[in-house]
This record gives C-alpha cells, sequence and structure tokens, in this order.
C-alpha cells in the first residue's frame, strides 16, 4: 500500500494524494514562490508578539515594553486594543540597544546591573 497524504481544503473537503502527487505539488508551489524571499523567512520575521512574550524571549520585563511603546520609543503594532511587537524591529531598535547593560557594568544612575550585584 502506498504512502496517502490527506491534505484538509479550506471548504472542510478531503485531499488525498500519494507521495509522489504531493512532493510534485511541493516543488510546483515553491517554485511559484518569490525567490528573493522565501515563505519561512518571511513567517518568522513578521511573527508578533506580545509584551509577555518578548519578555520570555530576551530577559528584559514586560513592563519595560509596555512603557517604551506607550512613549513610542521602540516600534509596535496595534490590534485593536491588543499591543504587538515584531522581534527583530525591536531588537534592532535605539530604545532597546541603550537599554542592554553588560553584566557588573554601572548604569547612567550609577547603580550596577542587578544579575551581577545578586551574584556577587
Amino acid at each position: 500500500m502506498s504512502d496517502r497524504i490527506l491534505v484538509c481544503l479550506p471548504d472542510g473537503r478531503w485531499l488525498a494524494l500519494d507521495r509522489e502527487t504531493f512532493d510534485a505539488g511541493l516543488a510546483a508551489g515553491a517554485s511559484l514562490m518569490n525567490p528573493s524571499r522565501p515563505a519561512a523567512q518571511a513567517t518568522a520575521s513578521s511573527k508578533l508578539m506580545s509584551a509577555e512574550e518578548m519578555a520570555d524571549a530576551t530577559g528584559v520585563p514586560s513592563s519595560w515594553y509596555a512603557s517604551q511603546a506607550r512613549e513610542r520609543r521602540i516600534p509596535f503594532r496595534k490590534i485593536g486594543r491588543y499591543v504587538r511587537f515584531d522581534y527583530t524591529e525591536v531588537l534592532s531598535s535605539d530604545a532597546f540597544n541603550r537599554r542592554a547593560i553588560p553584566a557588573g557594568q554601572m548604569n547612567c544612575t550609577g547603580h550596577r546591573d542587578r544579575k551581577a550585584s545578586a551574584s556577587a
């Protein structure tokens, strides 16, 4: 028995393809895509994250993202009442790069980085 791939169509119907037909369809679809911008790269860079997700990804408190967005210092998107951030845009912003203090160094108010002072 050959491999069958089941694909759910948007209207709720199912499509059953053998492995060769499915692979040929994938190859044809890939050739139709814009080669300068692969689909996987486009979705990874356009994923919008909440302040909590950004905090988990970067270690910066979510309250910092909220306050910086309110003050329009970092790039954000407003979707209805929700504020979302593009990870790559925020990491390349000036406000985010100014916030980063190497461990053990003093910031502009003369305080040491909390992580460095907790471990010392």
